[in-house]
């Protein structure tokens, strides 16, 4: 025999409901989501260096070495923030100590490429050999904080220096991995004909 619910419990029921739906609403409205977490120090000086700020952001990169010496990605930051200062020798000791300290990813040896191919007097052997690195590292390399700063800039490094030091074959080569116009060896102009096409590429890329 089928057992129906009395007026007196369908309405004890429709009373819970009500204390629970109301006891939800009033935990809805006290809800308060928790503050965003306060940047590091870091994370605060790539902002700065993203919005220009260089300064600021070297600032910030050398408080966190203070608190944190063996920060890698302190020491990496204040490298770019300083080579973005034109401050280029005090820069790649910070590329160094990045090194130093563990950083494992091409971004340092992308900083020391261009610093080493800029730098007075030039070493453009060793910029070929930081720019082979960073490739090695990664083949498809953009610089997170400058993402118009990739692979392409680390190739026209290549054949900027590889054509300073006199190795035009090797020069050749990083042109045509640009997409850029392949000189011919056997020309009579071939020498300043690969250097216009270089120069070209410079413009067109110049991200570095």
């Amino acid at each position: 025999m089928k057992q129906h619910m009395t007026w007196l419990q369908l309405v004890g029921i429709t009373l819970v409901v009500a204390l629970v739906i109301g006891c939800a609403a009033e935990d809805d409205v006290g809800f308060e989501p928790e503050p965003e977490p306060t940047p590091t120090l870091v994370e605060q000086g790539w902002i700065a260096f993203q919005s220009g700020q260089f300064d600021t952001a070297a600032s910030l990169f050398a408080q966190a070495i203070t608190e944190n010496a063996s920060s890698h990605e302190a020491h990496n930051g204040k490298g770019w923030a300083l080579l973005r200062l034109d401050n280029l020798t005090t820069a790649i000791v910070s590329f160094d100590a990045a090194l130093t300290n563990g950083f494992d990813g091409a971004d340092p040896h992308v900083g020391k490429a261009i610093l080493l191919r800029d730098l007075r007097p030039v070493d453009y052997a060793a910029a070929i050999a930081e720019a082979n690195t960073a490739l090695s590292i990664d083949a498809d390399y953009e610089f997170a904080y400058e993402p118009e700063l990739n692979w392409k800039d680390v190739r026209l490094i290549l054949a900027q220096s590889y054509f300073a030091t006199g190795e035009y074959i090797e020069a050749n080569d990083q042109v045509g991995s640009l997409g850029g116009n392949v000189q011919d060896p056997a020309s009579d102009t071939f020498v300043e004909d690969l250097l216009a096409e270089i120069q070209a590429l410079g413009e067109l890329i110049g991200g570095s």
